[in-house]
């Protein structure tokens, strides 16, 4: 059957909250029943939108356990670094370099993994790269030479790739938009918090049983993980035909074609059209329930009819960069990470230098502070994000527009330079360490409310092709973070704590202010590669899922 797309449908500007009661759409059944369910689901049992709330729980818990499981092997080392240094004879900042070139593959390597991923299914993705890390984490402990440390970073990082853009793309699957924030806050969460509280017990498993053992009992967690992962990790790979099935919002100048098609009314004087659903015979194909056995096949997730777009999805993330949403996405995470890598270079080095003279086991117990900081940016992000853009939503007549969600920006570019100015400031004073704590989880808690707009804001203005767009996103990352990571030893070196931390200070300022600067410009960039947009999406045959 072949489907029009109006190519003056505004992408992401979608009717989500059912003011008027008179939408020709699905609503949300408990709770709030204004609410609309974006992405409509079908008719199919086993269409992961369907799925009970305990199924979408047991999947979402998994896949956090998946990202639990790879940050365990792949960040615990950041409060050994010293330790490594003297046993290998490996320099501080070529573990530094190698921890950047790990970051680079988290991103680049998903140019083969996602559309594997998209393709064939994210279950066996997921697995495999988790078997891969596996693998590399026990061999970082045998580590004894900089190209040994290059070529293991290399690899881990590159088996963790489905980690990076995967996890989000089962919880689009699953979850409704105007819940879909908060697991995305939760993936958050478990991404950069693990690498914070897993460092409190490696840095006392460094101390008391040396720095190999943290990678052996990470494997050894890890691989629990793994078999758990194998028996309750459920495939959530649904392909939908093209549909604008939403309540959609069109620029005035419609076109007499467009106009000719458009079978349903105005709703009113707001003139929101709704598009007309796809039929259930359309895409209710396959309608019996999987049994448990063929919930576990490591094939047979693609449906009839389903175009397999694995080269198109390699070249895809490269040719999304002329979309402004999707660049300014990677720029923002990119600018995160950095600071993330630049926090954890730096922890160690000032707290083991005097006034502080922190053994490895101090060292590890401060990284309680920016875990903190963390769980509650993520508090922040997956829930107040959620229940503000509803707001926002119920204040301009149920549209809902991707912009809203920027709007949490208000926090972290308050937070981010005061927690540089606490930390890089207060170490170079000799300020009590609790005041260097406190800068950490400021810093550390704007890390998952941006990734957190980031993510969201894709998938939000560009549901379509939100799991390519989320690779080009982590490549703008994770190439930022890398630059950094060969940077930031040489810049303190340079420049002392105290410059570095204030010149971040002000650099993260800036980066932040461009949700603001999106917030007044982002919809005029979205309509105005509408029509560029949605010919791409005909012509390649893309879907949301």
């Amino acid at each position: 059957m072949e489907h029009h797309l109006h190519t003056d449908v505004v992408p992401g500007t979608v009717h989500l909250v059912d003011l008027a009661g008179n939408l020709r759409v699905k609503h949300q059944e408990g709770g709030d029943k204004e609410i609309v369910l974006l992405p409509q689901p079908t008719s199919e049992y086993d269409d992961p939108l369907n799925w009970s709330k305990r199924r979408k729980l047991l999947c979402a818990l998994v896949c956090l356990l998946a990202v639990f499981s790879a940050d365990l092997m792949t960040t615990l080392l950041s409060a050994a670094l010293l330790d490594i240094e003297t046993d290998t004879g490996i320099p501080l900042a070529t573990l530094n370099q190698g921890v950047g070139v790990q970051y680079l593959m988290f991103g680049w390597s998903n140019l083969l993994w996602q559309p594997l991923g998209l393709n064939i299914g994210r279950r066996p993705v997921l697995l495999l790269g988790a078997l891969g890390m596996l693998a590399c984490s026990v061999w970082t402990s045998y580590v004894t030479s900089s190209g040994e440390w290059y070529a293991n970073r290399f690899l881990i990082g590159f088996f963790y790739g489905p980690i990076e853009t995967l996890i989000e793309v089962c919880i689009s699957d699953v979850f409704f938009a105007h819940d879909r924030g908060f697991w995305v806050g939760m993936y958050c969460w478990m991404l950069f918090g693990i690498p914070f509280i897993g460092a409190v017990p490696a840095g006392f498993v460094a101390e008391n049983l040396g720095w190999k053992w943290i990678q052996f009992i990470a494997s050894i967690i890890s691989a629990g993980c793994i078999v758990t992962m194998f028996f309750l990790l459920e495939e959530s790979m649904f392909y939908r035909p093209q549909a604008q099935e939403e309540a959609i919002d069109f620029d005035q100048d419609v076109s007499e074609t467009d106009q000719a098609s458009t079978k349903t009314p105005p709703m009113g004087v707001d003139e929101k059209r709704t598009a007309p659903l796809p039929t259930q015979t359309e895409v209710g194909q396959m309608t019996t329930r999987k049994t448990y056995l063929q919930k576990l096949k490591f094939w047979g997730a693609r449906r009839p009819g389903q175009p397999n777009h694995f080269v198109r999805s390699v070249w895809m993330p490269f040719a999304l960069l002329r979309f402004p949403v999707v660049a300014f996405a990677g720029v923002l995470v990119g600018s995160i990470l950095s600071w993330f890598n630049v926090v954890n270079a730096t922890i160690a080095l000032v707290l083991a230098a005097p006034p502080y003279n922190f053994s490895t086991e101090m060292i590890g117990v401060m990284f309680i502070a920016p875990f903190i900081g963390c769980t509650l940016g993520c508090l922040f992000a997956g829930v107040s994000a959620n229940r503000f853009a509803v707001w926002m939503a119920r204040k301009k007549g149920g549209i809902f527009e991707p912009e809203y969600r920027l709007w949490m920006a208000v926090v972290p570019v308050i937070l981010h330079p005061a927690g540089c100015i606490l930390f890089g400031v207060g170490a170079h004073h000799g300020v009590h360490w609790m005041g260097l704590a406190f800068g950490l989880a400021f810093i550390v808690g704007t890390f998952p409310i941006g990734s957190a707009i980031a993510i969201n804001y894709i998938i939000d203005s560009y549901r379509e092709i939100s799991g390519d767009g989320l690779v080009t996103m982590i490549c703008i990352r994770n190439s930022m973070g890398f630059g950094f990571s060969y940077a930031v030893t040489p810049w303190i070196t340079a420049s002392g704590v105290q410059n570095t931390y204030i010149a971040i200070g002000f650099i993260g300022m800036f980066f932040w202010g461009l949700c603001f600067l999106f917030i007044a410009v982002g919809k005029k960039s979205r309509k105005a590669a509408a029509k560029d947009f949605w010919t791409m999406i005909d012509k390649h045959g893309l879907t949301a899922h």
